[in-house]
């Protein structure tokens, strides 16, 4: 994990697949911003608080998106 500054910590994934989508857990604060070429979509309802860390992910794929998932 990698810091801009202390209270936005930042993580980037890499999802590369030819046919599959993924599910990312994670916890409500966390902010996701998705980047990358695919055919599927990509579902995430936002985070419900300001200030959490943010996860980007790259994601390439012909077929599969991205799910995320907020406990």
């Amino acid at each position: 994990m990698t810091k801009n500054n202390r209270e936005s910590p930042q993580k980037t994934e890499v999802k590369v697949s030819l046919v599959g989508g993924v599910t990312l857990g994670v916890r409500r604060d966390v902010r996701v911003e998705v980047r990358g070429l695919r055919l599927g979509g990509v579902k995430d309802d936002g985070p419900s608080g300001p200030g959490g860390p943010t996860v980007r992910i790259d994601a390439w794929g012909l077929v599969g998106g991205v799910s995320v998932r907020r406990s």
